[in-house]
């Protein structure tokens, strides 16, 4: 299998190709950024390709689109005495173009630029199927849909894009795409990617539905299209996560959970302590988890806000405002009262200041009339202090009534706090395979990353998304190796993997007792 490489100028123009290099060495990755790294002679024609802001593209014998298209981003040459004593040697490398998504932040409001974001909101909301986002935010970002000065040369948009199955739900305020794509495209059937067509000096974005290979593409020593395997199993870390609380002394709440399976199957107990003093919780007399609560500035008792920074309840968040609406009345009946008592003062000077008898009573009658206001207002005070005692007495129940689901999210919160430690030191299943290419199963021309492949491993089979491979070139383009990286292997991954390598230890103990 050969592979040859094609250079790009920096007007996406092709300008030649390369088959004189020492070696070549790239990664691609599904919805992610591969690299490439490319060694040659130095100084000679096929060198002088290349230049700031060219790429290339990568091509396999048989295959029509290139495996992988980049941009350049290093330069590096070297001499020494043993190689190439007279030019020295070369290092061209750099990422694959889905680079173009990581070079990119999703704006709260991509129809504005940088600087003129202050006027939006603090984040921008998007719900819609999968294919669809990662479409229009690349397109916003950088394509035919971005402002003037952040469109990226030569990015068009297949218009042939997936609309994808499953919907994304989030929210985005300055996030960087490319890793916001890896997120919301994990365990997913999308998959995008940037490739360089070099007939219309396009650099072009293709979203696309993996493909089930699980049939046709598999991986065993049976067919002799696999190298070498590994698999590791290693014992927990953790098998009891305690969570301690905010009270203190007897009524400190600490709340454990255990790994049961995991210390049967190991044999062992291993403690792990959590302070969580963030979470208002501890023992009540009875000994269940309450809350622990302060006294606000208005004599309620503050049982904190939820999750959104909101009231625990529906009836809580309106006992509050209506209290709040006849604290505000109080304050504006009683400000009319202290009004209506000065008019009563000034009407009352007016009296003892009158010299005769028509301005006394002139001045009688505006007393009159400022005492009957004052007490027209002295009765509104009342009313509004009685409905302020009403209110603050539903208040205080709705307060009490939210108790126990504030109490059930803290306990949600130390039980989520619990299951991340026992998931960070649960036992780790570690399984490497490293398939090789035959004439009937070979990479880019019968598979591809995102493909959805099959390996036999101990009487085990195990399927998952072929997520990355690497490949090395030798000079005159003859491959040295091609390691494909299947699902989540070598990562230790237990919530993928220790079940699977499990299962595989136990059928080849049944196997050796049978033998």
């Amino acid at each position: 299998m050969g592979y040859r490489i094609e250079v790009r100028d920096r007007d996406l123009n092709r300008v030649g190709e390369v088959d004189e290099f020492i070696s070549l060495d790239f990664t691609v990755s599904w919805n992610a950024q591969g690299s490439w790294q490319l060694l040659m002679k130095n100084g000679t024609r096929q060198a002088n390709l290349f230049e700031k802001g060219g790429g290339v593209a990568i091509y396999q014998d048989g295959v029509e689109e290139p495996l992988l298209t980049g941009a350049i981003e290093s330069f590096q040459t070297y001499w020494t005495t043993v190689q190439h004593t007279e030019e020295g040697s070369m290092f061209i490398g750099g990422h694959c173009d889905n680079k173009l998504a990581y070079n990119r932040l999703a704006f709260p409001d991509p129809a504005k630029s940088a600087e003129k974001q202050f006027g939006s909101e603090d984040s921008r909301t998007i719900s819609a199927k999968d294919g669809n986002v990662i479409w229009d935010e690349l397109s916003k970002a950088l394509g035919p849909a971005a402002i003037a000065g952040r469109q990226e040369y030569g990015v068009v948009l297949d218009d042939t894009h997936v609309a994808g199955a499953d919907t994304i739900n989030d929210s985005l305020r300055f996030d960087n795409i490319g890793t916001k794509i890896e997120e919301w495209l994990n365990n997913r059937n999308v998959g995008y990617r940037f490739v360089w067509d070099a007939d219309l000096k396009k650099i072009v974005l293709k979203v696309y539905t993996t493909r089930d290979r699980t049939k046709q593409i598999r991986f065993s020593k049976e067919l002799g299209n696999l190298r070498e395997y590994i698999w590791t199993l290693s014992t927990p870390r953790t098998t009891r996560a305690i969570v301690a609380c905010q009270g203190t002394g007897s009524r400190r709440y600490i709340f454990q959970k255990i790994a049961t399976e995991a210390e049967r199957e190991w044999n062992i107990i291993i403690e792990a302590f959590t302070d969580r003093r963030d979470v208002p919780l501890q023992l009540s007399a009875n000994g269940v988890p309450e809350l622990v609560t302060t006294e606000s500035n208005d004599g309620f008792e503050d049982i904190g806000t939820n999750a959104d920074g909101g009231e625990w309840t529906t009836g809580l968040a309106t006992a509050r405002t209506n209290y709040t609406n006849a604290a505000t009345a109080v304050e504006t009946a009683q400000t009319a009262v202290e009004t209506a008592q000065k008019a009563v003062d000034d009407a009352q000077k007016a009296v003892d200041d009158a010299k005769t008898d028509a301005e006394k009573a002139a001045a009688n009658t505006k007393l009159t009339e400022a005492k009957a206001n004052l007490a027209t207002k002295n009765n509104a005070l009342t009313n509004a202090k009685s409905l302020q005692t009403q209110y603050a007495s539903q208040l205080k129940s709705a307060i009490t009534a939210a108790k126990p689901t504030a109490v059930a999210y803290w306990q949600s919160v130390v039980e989520d706090a619990a299951d991340s430690v026992l998931e960070e030191g649960a036992p780790s299943g570690n399984l490497q395979i490293y398939p090789i290419d035959t004439p009937q199963i070979q990479f880019g021309r019968d598979y591809f990353v995102g493909d959805v492949v099959t390996f036999m491993v101990d009487d085990t089979e195990y399927t998952d998304v072929l997520r990355e491979v690497t490949i090395t070139v030798s000079d005159g383009g003859k491959t040295t190796s091609v390691a494909p990286k299947i699902g989540d292997q070598g990562t230790g991954n237990p919530l993928n993997l220790y079940k699977t390598v499990f299962e595989m230890r136990e059928k080849l103990r049944k196997l050796e007792a049978r033998m």
